[in-house]
């Protein structure tokens, strides 16, 4: 029974530990000199884009040689990050895809939420796709840390691009910032010639056409038109796709509810305080940890006392069980062995049977 206990209470104390040491890991890093800019946490990926689309996840700086040399910057850091300011292309010959992601943390959720699409009216851009996730009321219950989060890919006219980036910051605290440009121009305009070219050939055909006599020149014609027209059809579609492309930038948002906004300014501790801060966090952290069980203990009271009752019936059967066995086994009869003989040799003889005298005498005694 007690060993039974003992063993219940090993794993309930186990799991509590592991629950708190998981919740209370992230508060302590900056109290034992980690800086998290020198180890960033990895971020949520963006969703899959086309290839014409292809986000930079390092800080790379692009230059369009056609601007003159004008920067398009990506740069990651906290809310110190300055906007991003895309080279504009309208009017220009250049087609250039370009596109922005950001990771940003709030405290107020539902009025980042509102404040995302109060900017896609004033900059009069539109949603591609979302999706946003609410918090497990479960998870809640047994006192684990669960917040919403949200993902947005939105389509932003080139122009109001760099305004729009620059309101990021109203969201709330952007923690990570990343673009990347895409420059089809020497593909766009090498479709464009084709697309002319097959429409002359269209031209060509329609007059051959209307000058054919034979049947058999007619069905050839004819074929050879209708390629030609899937062809400019397909190429046209292209053509838009990328041109759409070039017009709309794509901005994506990764929101992330969060109690505290994640620390934006270096903290320069010397060793000492960070000897005293990772102290202070340990003390924090054992104090976290036995609340955490406290409530772990309290909220499966019901569960454990199942659990036990269950263990309680099982050991009493078990003994039970036992305790049957010891009293209907028969004796075994007992085995006599002659004084002086070996135990391994000795002859057994019935309980009560005279043994054999002693046979050794003084001098052998001696």
């Amino acid at each position: 029974m007690k060993k039974t206990i003992s063993i219940l209470l090993c794993t309930i104390l186990a799991a509590a530990f592991l629950t708190a040491c998981a919740g209370a890991s992230d508060t302590t890093d900056n109290y034992y000199g980690w800086n998290d800019a020198d180890y960033p946490a990895p971020q949520a990926a963006p969703a899959p884009a086309p290839a014409s689309e292809m986000m930079m996840e390092d800080s790379v700086v692009f230059e369009a040689e056609s601007m003159g040399g004008t920067a398009f910057r990506a740069q990651a850091g906290g809310s110190g990050i300055t906007p991003i300011n895309a080279p504009v292309t309208e009017g220009l010959a250049e087609k250039i895809i370009y596109s922005v992601y950001a990771d940003v943390e709030t405290v107020k959720f539902d009025e980042t939420i509102e404040k995302v699409h109060k900017l896609l009216e004033r900059h009069k851009a539109f949603i591609e796709n979302s999706n946003i996730s609410g918090i497990n009321y479960e998870a809640r219950l047994y006192g684990w840390n669960e917040f919403r989060s949200a993902y947005f890919s939105l389509r932003v006219p080139q122009e109001q691009l760099n305004a729009m980036t620059a309101n990021l910051d109203s969201l709330g605290n952007v923690t990570y910032l990343s673009s990347s440009a895409d420059n089809i121009t020497a593909q766009f305009f090498d479709t464009q010639s084709r697309l002319n070219a097959l429409e002359i050939q269209e031209e060509r055909l329609l007059s051959m056409l209307a000058k054919a006599d034979e049947i058999t020149d007619l069905i050839a014609l004819e074929e050879r038109l209708s390629d030609v027209r899937y062809q400019i059809e397909s190429i046209t579609s292209t053509l838009n796709n990328w041109q759409r492309q070039v017009d709309y930038s794509t901005l994506t948002l990764n929101i992330r509810e969060v109690e505290q906004f994640t620390e934006q300014t270096p903290i320069h501790r010397t060793y000492w305080e960070q000897i005293g801060d990772g102290f202070m966090a340990t003390i924090r952290s054992i104090g976290d940890f036995f609340m955490a069980l406290f409530k772990w203990l309290i909220v499966s009271a019901p569960v454990l006392v199942i659990l036990a009752v269950i263990a309680v019936v099982i050991f009493i059967i078990i003994r039970k069980v036992i305790r049957k066995n010891k009293t209907t086994r028969p004796n075994s009869p007992g085995y006599y062995y002659a004084p002086g003989a070996p135990t391994t040799t000795g002859t057994p003889i019935a309980p009560g049977a005279p043994t054999a005298p002693d046979q050794t005498t003084p001098e052998n005694k001696e």
